[in-house]
């Protein structure tokens, strides 16, 4: 196509040349024409055969690159099926890998949460075992002993073995010590917040007991987690002292064992005393216990005086009223003055008014009975007083605490108890205590009134039995 082009290009352009010398001026010679004819033929032929040439190759080439066309389509098809073939196998691969990684997940997720259930019952007995060990007087026997669980429960990853083991022998270290009773020369705090140093004696995992080097005090420890040491945290009564103090010296085998794990003890620390409990009842718990006591004292007064008191006159009076029969008088009057007691006071006045009428013999005799009124009933309307006084201070006790507990609601609302407890304290101490001083004052009251009423009514009876006496020996006469 090109070599076409090229001529028809070659003999156009010679068509023209022809024309122009067709025209052209005569001067212009017919040998130059045809000369120039012929170089144009030759120049047309010479370029027809490059361009046949150069088609001849550009088809080889074309052919050439048509046939590597085939056979690199032909290579490519081959490794395209190839591909395919090997990707289809990766495939079947892929989806293989892909359960595989499915059940492997699957195990994972179960082997984690059998690790997470595991991590959970290691925790657990751990705080577990922190309890236990905070509250085992054995904890006071090793220094640091809760260090390593508490640093489990504070790590956030798994524990391990070695933290396993770790809890395995603290657990089988307790379960040994609370089999055995031990003693040991140790330091403690003591009551009063310091450090002091005395015999340890420690009871399985129950109690431990100890006893100071400095006064010889014997008391109740427990270990205290925040010190890292044992607490006294009570101080008993005698008799338990001196139990303890005689099981210290391995002088007894018995002893007084907390079996609460140390809370009896604890409360016992805790319980307050009766004079903090006083102070708690406010300043009206003071006006209580000063008419307990002027009323114990009066009472004592009436107690000894009223025991002195001879109520069995019946024997002497038998004796008198033979000697009167007999007219003795004056044995009669002899054998009364050896003798103290209201009841012969008033057979005295009565014997001594025995010449005189009837009538003023009685009027005699009941004037000396009244003499004896006063003496037997001193301080009983006192004590009357006293014992309605008690449970009134008391019952102002309370209405003054329950004013204060309204007046801290008011400041500071309900919602923490401890503000009211002072106002409620104050309330019902004070209501306490007076009734605790008023019914022994009323039972007391009750009976020296009782007593007095009987020897009353002996004054009484003998006194009539004189003056019958008397009057019998006046007729007789």
């Amino acid at each position: 196509m090109r070599s076409r082009s090229f001529f028809i290009i070659i003999l156009s352009l010679f068509l023209a040349l022809s024309g122009f010398a067709s025209w052209s001026p005569a001067a212009v010679a017919e040998k130059d024409g045809s000369g120039l004819l012929k170089r144009a033929v030759v120049q047309v032929e010479q370029e027809q055969q490059t361009a046949e040439s150069e088609n001849r190759l550009n088809k080889a080439e074309i052919a050439a690159l048509r046939k590597s066309a085939k056979a690199a389509k032909a290579e490519a098809a081959r490794r395209v099926t190839k591909i395919n073939a090997a990707i289809a196998v990766q495939e079947k691969e892929l989806e293989k890998l892909v359960q595989e990684q499915q059940v492997l997940e699957q195990k994972s997720r179960r082997a984690l949460l059998k690790l997470n259930e595991l991590a959970g019952v290691v925790r657990t007995s751990t705080r577990d075992l922190s309890t236990i060990l905070e509250s085992s007087p054995v904890s006071g026997d090793f220094v640091g002993r809760l260090e390593p669980v508490r640093k489990i429960l504070q790590e956030t990853a798994y524990p391990g073995m070695g933290e396993i083991a770790t809890i395995a022998d603290l657990y089988f270290a307790e379960m040994r010590a609370s089999a055995e009773i031990k003693r040991s020369q140790n330091s403690f705090v003591g009551l009063d917040g310091r450090r002091a140093s005395g015999q340890i004696v420690r009871l399985g995992a129950l109690s431990t007991i100890y006893q100071n080097d400095a006064d010889k005090s014997c008391g109740y420890a427990v270990y205290g987690p925040e010190n890292d040491a044992l607490l006294a945290v009570s101080k008993p009564g005698w008799r338990v002292s001196k139990n303890l103090q005689k099981f210290i010296a391995q002088e007894s085998q018995t002893v007084y064992l907390d079996f609460s794990g140390g809370d009896a003890v604890r409360r016992l620390a805790l319980t307050p005393s009766s004079w903090e409990r006083l102070r708690s009842g406010g300043i009206l718990v003071w006006p209580i216990l000063l008419v307990g006591f002027v009323a114990l004292i009066f009472s004592l007064e009436r107690f000894l005086f009223l025991s002195r008191v001879k109520s069995n006159t019946d024997k002497v009076m038998g004796k008198i009223i033979q000697l009167v029969a007999a007219g003795d008088f004056q044995s009669s009057l002899e054998l009364l003055e050896n003798k103290k007691g209201p009841v012969f006071r008033v057979l005295t006045a009565g014997l001594g008014a025995r010449k005189m009428a009837r009538d003023i013999l009685e009027n005699v005799l009941e004037e000396a009975i009244l003499k004896e009124l006063p003496r037997l009933e001193k301080f009983l309307p006192t004590l009357q007083v006293l014992a309605a006084i008690a449970p009134l201070l008391g019952l102002l006790g309370t209405v003054t605490g329950m004013i204060n507990t309204f007046q801290v609601i008011t400041v500071y609302g309900a919602g923490d108890p401890r503000m009211m407890s002072g106002g409620i304290s104050e309330a019902l101490i004070t209501t306490k205590l007076g009734l605790t001083v008023a019914i022994p004052i009323i039972l007391l009251h009750t009976w020296f009134a009782r007593r007095v009423d009987v020897i009353i009514g002996d004054m009484e009876e003998k006194s009539i039995s004189l003056s019958i006496a008397l009057q019998r020996t006046k007729g007789e006469g």
